[in-house]
């Protein structure tokens, strides 16, 4: 998931580009001319308008707050891409839900013919997708007309071998460029039925192995080729180490497209790293899968019971601290994959609107306070779990910086709403000691633990946390004599983690010779 905003920066912003404000007006109306002209004449008797004049106001009505609430308005035409396309169709289907469901009620849409609001959505999401979609063309035809006029004499040209979505877009991506310094004039694809076929206005004009009769006949053309850039997934690694010794032979520089472009990843940290040598075998793993079917019914079950509880929160939240109501962080899950872990806020922004820090003793307010005591907060992360990023019960999920030393245990199984650790002490213990309490769940898991530390949950609700000096010391004690009797069980041994290191230096010299 990508991480959005910083809070003191997403905060709402009332806007609704006058564009969509005059076509959420026009739409019902042209929906009902299109129905049926005679719908638009104007009638009032009896203090009351006519039923189609009623339904053009309630789906205005409805779609104001709703363009409002998808923040419709936020993303740029000119810049219009497929997520904009899922929020324009999502925020159609909840202004026909709403305004159909709400005159149905008041008069069984009486004088609607039923396909009206069809009709409706049809012109809504059209008129919006549209207008979008001729402010981009509108954009870019002055971005190549501006383009077409600056000299480039120094251009590197660049042939992609692989086609797929990513070297679509980095086609695209060179195209944009001002002043441009880099051309795609061509691609390979290893599926002979593409060859001939474009790709942004880029010809496929062969497979990889006609790489050096492309070049060669591109000299003759006057054009010289100064890279070939592999897409990252679409070239097997046998054509990569193939067309690499065909570009050296050529005088031709030979890179991924990742390289080319400086988007290669960052250093994994040592819990992340897959561990060949480790054989960890969780007890109780058919358990786990079962507890992931439980994990879904319940919380599908508490949502639906929880939902009027969470608009209360997210009100109050809104009027204690403002928006947004709900607060995200980055926490690494199992098998050190990272997620953001969902949570109503109540703090206050560390920043405010004029970027002047907040002192933390003034950020948390009573509110705030009173949710955090009684676990409101974290309603958002049944969200989570409907996910796979978490479990309800399991360990808690800690940032990257407050993993233990050797973390690989506690990241076997998915982070949990609540856990062992935290109905034994919480914020009252070391991290030694929860990530003991966290190991020492893992391997004793079962219904009957479970349900304990769900009552322990609830009564902590009420009680506060409460240390467990006895549960603390029979998972320090049962960690420590099982390190003992089996040291495979907590990971690789240290020669172990040395001959990695070694394997991985050694194939790095390799790739990179």
């Amino acid at each position: 998931m990508r991480p959005g905003a910083p809070t003191s920066k997403s905060r709402f912003l009332w806007r609704i580009a006058p564009f969509d404000m005059i076509w959420v007006i026009l739409a019902p109306f042209i929906a009902l001319a299109l129905r049926d002209p005679v719908l638009l004449s104007f009638k009032y008797s009896h203090n009351t308008l006519s039923n189609s004049y009623q339904y053009a106001a309630l789906t205005i009505a409805f779609a104001v707050p709703t363009l409002l609430f998808f923040r419709l308005s936020d993303g740029l035409s000119r810049f219009f891409s497929t997520d904009d396309i899922w929020s324009v169709l999502a925020a159609t289907c909840a202004i026909i839900a709403g305004s159909s469901v709400t005159l149905f009620v008041i008069n069984r849409l009486e004088g609607i013919p039923r396909s009206t609001p069809v009709i409706y959505g049809l012109v809504l999401a059209g008129g919006l997708l549209g207008g979008r979609a001729l402010a981009r063309m509108a954009r870019t035809e002055r971005w190549f007309d501006t383009e077409a006029k600056e000299a480039t004499p120094h251009v590197r040209r660049v042939i992609v071998v692989g086609v797929d979505s990513f070297a679509s877009i980095v086609i695209k991506l060179t195209d944009f460029q001002q002043p441009r310094t880099t051309q795609v004039v061509a691609a390979l694809d290893r599926r002979e039925r593409m060859t001939g076929r474009t790709v942004n206005g880029v010809q496929i004009v062969g497979r990889p192995t006609d790489l050096e009769a492309v070049i060669e006949e591109y000299r003759v053309h006057g054009v010289e080729i100064d890279e070939v850039w592999l897409s990252d997934n679409a070239a097997p690694r046998e054509d990569a180490a193939r067309l690499e010794l065909q570009c050296r032979a050529l005088g031709v520089k030979a890179s991924t497209i990742s390289r080319a472009l400086n988007l290669a990843t960052r250093q994994a940290p040592a819990f992340c790293e897959p561990r060949a040598e480790t054989k960890t075998v969780i007890p109780h793993a058919g358990y786990f899968r079962v507890k992931r079917i439980l994990d879904i019914a319940i919380a599908l079950a508490l949502l639906l019971v929880f939902v009027p509880v969470a608009l209360v929160i997210a009100g109050l939240t809104y009027l204690d601290v403002g928006g947004p109501v709900i607060f995200w962080q980055r926490r690494i899950g199992q098998g050190g994959r990272d997620f953001l872990v969902l949570k109503f806020r109540t703090y206050l922004a560390p920043y405010t609107k004029k970027g002047h820090s907040v002192a933390s003793s003034a950020r948390l307010s009573r509110i705030g306070k009173a949710i955090r005591a009684t676990r409101l907060d974290e309603i958002p992360q049944l969200v989570n779990v409907l996910r796979g990023d978490m479990s309800l019960i399991g360990p808690r999920p800690l940032l990257p910086v407050d993993q233990p030393e050797d973390p690989s245990l506690r990241l076997l199984v998915r982070p949990g709403v609540s856990g062992w650790a935290q109905v034994n002490g919480g914020n009252q213990v070391t991290p030694e000691e929860k990530d003991a309490l966290d190991v020492w769940y893992i391997y004793h898991a079962s219904p009957a633990l479970d349900i304990k530390i769900v009552s322990r949950t609830l009564l902590m609700v009420f009680r506060g946390e409460d240390r467990s000096n006895s549960a603390i010391e029979t998972a320090k004690n049962w960690c420590e004599k099982t390190r003992r009797i089996d040291h495979r069980l907590f990971g690789e041994t240290a020669a172990g983690k040395i001959s990695q290191s070694v394997l991985k230096t050694a194939s790095s010299s390799l790739i990179s010779s």
